[in-house]
C-alpha cells in the first residue's frame, strides 16, 4: 500500500487539497484507468500548487501547473503524468500496467527510449514531493554544491534519513535533519549535486553551519 500522510506534514496539509474531480475524470477518460496511488494522491495532495508545480510539474488537463496540459504528452505505450519544468524529463506509466494498483514509473529524456526511474507510482510522488519542498521552503542555499561520494557519505551519516530516494532524475536521495529541513542529494556519476533547504532561518542556518564546516564548504 502507500502512505502520502509523511508528504502531507512536510506541506502542513491538513486536509486533502484535491485536483477537481472533473479534471481527475479527464485524465481517467485519457488513460482509460488511473492505478489507484495515483487516484489517492490526485484526492488527496493533486491541488497542492507548491507540491506540484514548484519544480517539475504534475500534468492536468487544464494546464495548471507551470501550463503543461496531460494531453500535450501523447505515447504509443506510456501515459505521461509528470513532467520536469523544461521538459527534459517526462515520468509516464505503461499503459498495460494502468490498472494495477501501484505500478512502475518510467522516465524519458527524448520522447523514444524509457527507462524504469521508481518502483512503484508511490516512491516516485513521495520522492518527486521531497523534491518539490527542497526547492519552495522560504530559506535556500540557492545553488547546488557538488561534492564527492565521500563527502555525502558523511552527510548521510550525520543526518535522518527520510524514506524518500528514488531514481528520479539520475538518483536522489534525501535526508531530514528537522520536520521543516530537507536535504538533497542527486547523484551524478560520481559525484553528488547538494542542496538544502528550511522554513525557518534558525534550523537552515544551523544545517548551513554543520555542512559548510563537515564538507569544508564556503557558506
Amino acid at each position: 500500500m502507500w502512505d502520502y500522510q509523511d508528504i502531507c506534514k512536510l506541506f502542513q496539509l491538513t486536509r486533502p487539497e484535491s485536483l477537481p474531480e472533473e479534471q481527475i475524470q479527464q485524465i481517467q477518460a485519457l488513460f482509460g484507468a488511473i492505478p489507484e496511488a495515483l487516484l489517492a494522491y490526485y484526492r488527496l495532495c493533486g491541488g497542492c500548487r507548491s507540491m506540484n508545480a514548484t519544480q517539475d510539474a504534475l500534468l492536468t488537463p487544464d494546464g495548471r501547473y507551470l501550463h503543461y496540459r496531460i494531453q500535450n504528452f501523447e505515447y504509443e505505450k506510456y501515459c505521461a503524468f509528470y513532467v520536469e519544468n523544461q521538459c527534459c524529463f517526462v515520468w509516464a506509466i505503461k499503459k498495460e500496467d494502468l490498472t494495477k494498483e501501484n505500478p512502475p514509473v518510467y522516465e524519458t529524456q527524448d520522447d523514444e527510449n524509457w527507462y524504469q526511474t521508481s518502483n512503484s507510482v508511490s516512491e516516485f510522488l513521495i520522492s518527486q514531493a521531497y523534491v518539490q519542498r527542497t526547492f519552495s521552503f522560504a530559506y535556500s542555499c540557492e545553488e547546488f554544491y557538488m561534492i564527492t561520494q565521500e563527502q555525502a557519505d558523511l552527510l548521510i551519516a550525520k543526518f535522518p534519513h527520510a524514506d524518500a530516494d528514488s531514481g528520479l532524475y539520475t538518483g536522489v536521495k534525501f535526508l531530514q535533519p528537522y520536520e521543516d529541513a530537507v536535504i538533497m542529494l542527486i547523484k551524478d556519476d560520481e559525484e553528488f549535486s547538494c542542496l538544502w533547504s528550511s522554513g525557518t532561518e534558525q534550523h537552515f542556518d544551523m544545517i548551513t553551519e554543520q555542512i559548510c564546516r563537515m564538507l569544508n564548504l564556503e557558506s
